[in-house]
């Protein structure tokens, strides 16, 4: 191609791309609901199938599933879950009601049982033939999946008699088949359906039911009705194998909490005879294994020593160790029965807040229903002629058993005389030993800041010292105690941590086989440590992480594996924090000469990395700001991969953005980084308003994607982008005792900065933030009038009054938070009130310029609303513009998506009204009066009114 031809080219190349801006749409609020995304990815274990569902956020869900040999591709609509078997050759999944079904019966306010109805999907992998089983109230399977399914459904009585031995049609146009209306009232039924012969059984009177983990062996409850006297309540046990059924309990007895061994020969639970409707009862604990025709009584208050009143109850929940020798079952003070005689509406309602309570009163009502149903664990060893230990008690309440429940110690914990403490200090705990071989319990240290935990196979326990910001291990054997990391010339404590308190670890250690080693994290490396301290520690990623600025971490691939076996080749995440890139590299012990391999860095995101257990296929998630995610495959290690899915097509129709890092200097000196969103098409002859959005720090979500979505509190960044605006989302550094300007030295600097560009319309700059980050609006817009416009969600206005109360969703007092948390002014308001005023954004509300919306909900359980309340009101008080969002019944973050796409538009309306000179909202300019809430939203544009008058 010669010269002329060639620019040519190239101008009508740059025709065409101007051309396709111009096409492209910008994002509006109708986009949101057919916006999909992945969920549930999971591939069978030779490698063959790889699964999940295509979710949009409103609407019906799509089962895919790719037959990776075969090339080809199975897809369903209205799947919301399904279970893939683990040997590839059938998938269960439900197929919901269509969504407009039963969105239009929810309007006609149809009652329960006259709901659209969901069924069962079962498709033969090999073929993907399926079939469908209609009218599913809930369903099981075994978790490895076997050749059975269970299902709940409701019959006509005269059905209800029906053999139990019956087959289903094999076609899919079951589902729709219209059905004679009775008024005959339908019998609840458990449907136990065989997935390669499609018989099916149907059980009567069928409550809660189980499979053991292979799928090879069922029981299930049966309790009849009251009218019914033919039948008796008991348990059914049905070997799988050969479909022989055993009745294991046959008493009038109430019975509860099934559970089996994995191999499906013991099954484990509750019984009682008292039929009454006293408050708690007494249960005993009930045995079968296959070998025998019934359950016998395994133990009771009677045959078990338990201290003085205490029961098993019905929260007393007993199950298997792994090997099938143990069980652990919870028991409980028995709890005084409710004086009958006491007539509710003449005696007094309140709660009683005592100086010495260990838990506030609010934190003890918000863990009622838990503390009422509380039991503490014991053993029954089934080899040792079933000898009893109670482990735990109201003084040491926590307890963990080593290898699986298997092994010979269990770790007693207790923050009993630490919990007033620890309201606004440091956590503590005082632990112990105890051995099932000698029954001795051995004290291992008392005022630790964490509890330790058991090394994979119970030789060791462990924890990380956040006083000493070491590593220690206690040989459960010899009881010594050694600092595995204080020889290591690195941190392993969180030196980026800048709250005031003590910086936790790098996350919890990898142990080798037999617990010959641990693999504990720095900031970027990962060490090889001997837990008895004996041998010098290896950096087995040999530095790379350090010296090039990478974070290495090991992916556990499956989820059943609880060590590293000694030459296994390791898959480990990798993060670049110069370039924001990730990917993945391999450390292959067996290779001396070069072990840590690098597999792929890439300017995405990889998530969801499902590993097929007996192959090296990898299914796995991959996007960026730019680009959807989609499932992907490799069979290699990533020398080739393959895309499976395109969910979002309709992308490409619409104006996006592109990020980059952009880097400044804050005002006391220190480098900064944050992500520039620049809008698709820039053009830097133009001038572009801004949003700034912040919270903590962002520039590692530099290659992040975020979906158009109906905002839960803050601004969405590719909506705005798309919408010709520059966003900004700026790192904050903070320091102790002045984080609002903190944000201020960052925030506004970065601002500054940004402004000096050509194409930034400086006069039109805002700043959005939710939370923490609205907080800090609320603080910046007392110090500068910079910014055109703001919005402030669930800010804190006033640390005075914020100090001293309650975050209700937990219960807890929100002075820690202050003192040693995220607020991070380091110390108490009596201590230094001055502080708590400095950082209160309520007190100089006379300096406040800027128009503020704000949003706070009352049912806020992480600030109070009256934080809200205070700075509007004082903003009014003083005619300053500010809009209070206030969502009825709503928590911290919008819950109801109806909300969600409320807060949008209305935050759109706003941001364009200030930055871009749109017209303004009724709801803005006037305002809803009561009389006209649920009648008007006030979202049509007011061109009558003086907009300009908004700003005062």
């Amino acid at each position: 191609m010669d010269y002329k031809k060639t620019i040519a080219f190239a101008i009508m190349s740059l025709f065409f791309i101007q051309a396709s801006f111009a096409q492209k749409k910008q994002l509006d609020h109708t986009v949101y609901d057919d916006w999909k995304s992945l969920s549930n990815i999971s591939v069978s274990d030779d490698g063959r199938f790889a699964a999940t569902i295509i979710k949009p956020q409103e609407g019906d869900s799509k089962l895919f599933i790719q037959d990776l040999k075969k090339r080809k591709t199975f897809e369903y609509n209205r799947i919301s879950t399904y279970n893939l078997s683990p040997d590839g050759k059938q998938t269960v999944a439900l197929l919901k009601a269509p969504f407009a079904d039963t969105r239009q019966a929810k309007i006609d306010k149809k009652k329960k049982e006259e709901m659209p109805k969901d069924s069962l999907l079962i498709i033969n992998n090999e073929t993907f033939t399926y079939y469908i089983l209609p009218d599913v109230e809930s369903y099981k399977t075994s978790q490895e999946l076997g050749n059975y399914v269970a299902y709940k459904t409701s019959i006509e009585p005269k059905t209800a008699t029906m053999p139990s031995d019956s087959t289903v049609a094999t076609n899919d146009s079951i589902e729709s088949k219209p059905k004679k209306k009775s008024s005959a009232k339908k019998k609840d039924v458990l449907i136990l359906h065989n997935l390669s012969t499609q018989i099916q059984d149907t059980l009567q009177n069928a409550k809660d039911y189980t499979f053991n983990k292979y799928g090879n062996a069922f029981a299930t409850i049966i309790e009849p009705e009251k009218k019914d006297s033919t039948n008796t309540p008991g348990v059914l046990f049905i070997d799988l194998d050969n479909y022989s059924k055993k009745r294991i309990s046959n008493e009038i007895a109430e019975y509860k909490s099934l559970s089996f061994d994995e191999d499906g020969k013991q099954l484990i639970y509750l019984a009682t005879k008292d039929t009454s409707k006293i408050e708690q009862k007494v249960f005993d604990v009930r045995y079968f294994s296959n070998q025998a025709d019934s359950a016998i009584i395994l133990a009771n208050t009677s045959s078990v020593e338990l201290p003085n009143n205490w029961i098993f109850n019905e929260n007393s929940n007993p199950y298997f160790s792994k090997n099938g020798k143990r069980v652990i079952i919870g028991s409980a003070p028995k709890q005084a029965p409710k004086d009958t005689t006491i007539v509710d509406f003449e005696v007094a309602t309140l709660d009683i807040w005592h100086w010495e309570d260990p838990y506030l009163q609010p934190q003890q009502l918000k863990n009622l229903s838990r503390d009422l149903k509380r039991t503490y664990s014991g053993v029954i060893e089934l080899d040792k002629d079933n000898k009893f230990t109670l482990l735990a008690n109201e003084d040491i309440p926590y307890t963990t058993i080593s290898d699986e429940n298997n092994g010979e110690y269990a770790l007693l914990y207790t923050n009993v005389p630490y919990r007033i403490e620890s309201q606004w200090g440091q956590s503590k705990y005082d632990a112990w030993l105890h051995s099932f071989e000698t029954g001795e319990t051995t004290l291992i240290d008392t005022a630790m800041p964490s509890p330790p935990s058991f090394s994979a196979q119970g030789n060791y326990s462990y924890w990380f010292d956040v006083n000493e910001g070491h590593w220690f291990v206690y040989d459960n054997k010899t009881t010594e105690t050694v600092n595995i990391t204080k020889d290591i010339p690195v941190n392993f404590w969180n030196e980026k941590h800048d709250v005031p308190s003590e910086p936790r670890p790098y996350g919890m250690p990898i142990w080798g086989k037999d617990d010959a080693y641990m693999l504990v994290y720095d900031a970027y490396d990962i060490w090889k440590i001997d837990p008895k301290g004996e041998t010098k520690a290896i950096n087995i990623t040999q530095s790379l992480g350090r010296n090039d600025s990478i974070t290495f971490r090991y992916l556990n691939t499956d989820r059943e594996k609880r060590f590293v076996e000694p030459q296994e080749t390791l898959l480990l995440q990798a993060f670049d924090n110069k370039t924001k890139e990730s990917g993945f590299y391999t450390y292959k012990p067996k290779s001396r000469r070069n072990p840590i391999e690098k597999l792929v860095i890439d300017k995405y995101t990889f998530s969801t990395i499902t590993k097929a257990k007996n192959s090296d296929v990898i299914a796995y998630q991959k996007s960026n700001f730019n680009t959807s995610p989609n499932l992907y495959v490799t069979s290699n290690w990533w020398k080739t991969s393959g895309k499976l899915t395109d969910i979002n097509p309709q992308m490409k129709e619409y104006k996006w953005g592109t990020p980059e890092l952009y880097s400044w200097t804050s005002y006391t000196g220190e480098p900064l980084e944050g992500v520039l969103y620049k809008p698709e098409g820039f053009d830097e002859t133009k001038k572009y308003p801004v949003m700034i959005y912040f919270y903590e720090k962002h520039s590692d979500n530099l290659y992040r994607y975020m979906p158009p979505a109906p905002s839960a509190s803050t601004i969405n960044i590719p909506f705005y982008s798309s919408r010709d605006y520059i966003v900004f989302t700026p790192d904050i550094n903070y320091t102790v005792g002045q984080p609002g300007q903190d944000a201020y030295d960052a925030i506004v600097s970065g601002a500054e900065s940004l402004a000096k560009n050509s194409w930034i319309d400086k006069d039109n700059m805002a700043i959005q933030g939710q939370s923490w980050g609205g907080y800090q609006v609320a603080y910046l817009v007392t110090k500068t009038d910079m910014f055109k416009a703001a919005g402030s969600g669930a800010p804190v206005s006033n640390m005075t009054s914020a100090y001293g109360g309650i975050r209700w969703s937990s219960g807890n007092s929100r002075q820690v938070q202050y003192e040693r948390g995220q607020s991070r002014l380091g110390t108490t308001m009596i201590e230094s009130l001055e502080t708590y005023i400095d950082n209160s954004p309520l007190f100089f509300a006379d300096k406040i310029n800027t128009p503020l919306l704000i949003m706070h909900n009352d049912n806020d359980g992480a600030v109070p609303w009256y934080q809200g309340i205070e700075l509007y009101m004082t903003m009014r008080r003083l005619e300053k513009p500010v809009w209070m969002l206030q969502y009825n019944k709503e928590e911290h973050n919008l819950m109801q998506r109806r909300n969600r796409k409320d807060l949008s538009i209305r935050m759109q309306q706003f941001f364009d009204h200030y930055l871009k000179g749109e017209p303004a909202p009724v709801w803005l300019t006037k305002g809803i009066p009561a009389t006209e809430k649920g009648k008007d939203w006030g979202f049509k544009l007011d061109v009558e009114s003086d907009n300009n008058n908004l700003t005062h």
